[in-house]
C-alpha cells in the first residue's frame, strides 16, 4: 500500500481484474487467440441472459431451465474449441492433363465418352448419340427452305428485263449463302463435322456449277451486261435441274 496525500492508496491484485473465464483461456490458448475466445464466451452469456428474460415475460414456448445451462454450456464449449482447434486438412490437389494427355480429373478431357474416337469431341459415339443428321425432319427443313429461295430466283428474268440491278443484286446476295449451306446439306446428307465433303461427287460438282453460274450472273448484274445475266441465269437453272434428279429432291 501507499499514500496519496493523507489517503491511503488501495491496491487490488491483478488477477481479480480478469474475468473467470478468460483464465482458462490465457493457459490454454495463444496470446493471439484470447480476444476472440473472451468474445465469443461474452456473447453466449449475453444470450442466455437473454433468454432468460424473454422467458419470464411470457413466451408462447420456453424450454426448461435445466436445459437452457446445458445448451448454454455447451455451445460455449464448441466456440472455444473451434477457436482452438488446429487448421482444416489441406485440400485435394485438382490435377490437368495437357492435349488429353494424362490422367487429370478436372478438365474438360476427361468429359469425353470413352467411346468416342474423336479426343477433342465431347459428343457421344455416332452409334449412340441422339442427333442423327440424315433423320427426316432436318432434311425436311432444309427442304422447305430451299423451296423459297429457289421461288425468290425466279425473280431475276423480270430484275434483268427491267435493268433493276440493285434489285437483282439484293435478291443473290441475301439468298446465296443460306442457299448453298442448304443445297451442301442435302448433297451430302449432313451438317459440318457430320458428313462426307468429297466435292468429287457429281452431285457436289453439279451443285458447285450451279453457284458458279449464279455468282456470273450476280457480277453480270452488277456491270448491267444484260444479255450475259440472262445466259448465266439459264444456265444456271438447267444445271438446279440436274442437280435436283441427282439428289432425288
Amino acid at each position: 500500500q501507499g499514500r496519496v496525500g493523507s489517503q491511503p492508496l488501495l491496491r487490488r491484485p491483478l488477477d481479480r481484474t480478469i474475468p473467470q473465464c478468460s483464465r482458462g483461456a490465457l493457459q490454454m490458448a495463444p496470446r493471439s487467440r484470447i480476444l476472440p475466445v473472451c468474445l465469443a464466451a461474452g456473447a453466449v452469456a449475453a444470450g442466455v441472459h437473454l433468454l432468460g428474460h424473454r422467458g419470464s415475460s411470457g413466451e408462447a414456448f420456453v424450454p426448461p431451465r435445466g436445459l437452457r445451462g446445458e445448451a448454454a454450456a455447451a455451445l460455449a464449449a464448441a466456440v472455444v474449441a473451434g477457436s482452438l482447434g488446429g487448421t482444416a486438412p489441406a485440400q485435394a490437389v485438382a490435377k490437368f492433363s495437357v492435349f488429353g494427355f494424362g490422367d487429370g480429373t478436372s478438365d474438360a478431357y476427361a468429359q469425353i465418352d470413352p467411346d468416342q474416337k474423336n479426343p477433342y469431341s465431347q459428343f457421344s459415339n455416332p452409334k449412340d448419340r441422339l442427333y442423327k443428321e440424315d433423320a427426316a425432319e432436318y432434311m425436311q427443313k432444309k427442304k422447305v427452305a430451299l423451296d423459297e429461295s429457289f421461288k425468290r430466283l425466279t425473280r431475276a428474268p423480270e430484275f434483268i428485263k427491267t435493268k433493276q440491278s440493285e434489285n437483282l443484286k439484293s435478291m443473290l446476295t441475301l439468298q446465296l449463302e443460306m442457299m448453298r449451306q442448304n443445297m451442301e446439306y442435302i448433297t451430302t446428307k449432313g451438317a459440318p463435322g457430320y458428313r462426307n465433303n468429297d466435292e468429287s461427287t457429281p452431285a457436289f460438282q453439279t451443285a458447285n456449277a450451279f453457284f458458279q453460274d449464279i455468282s456470273d450472273l450476280n457480277v453480270y448484274g452488277k456491270s448491267k451486261k444484260w444479255p450475259e445475266a440472262m445466259d448465266s441465269y439459264t444456265k444456271a437453272m438447267t444445271k438446279l435441274g440436274e442437280w435436283k434428279q441427282l439428289v432425288a429432291y
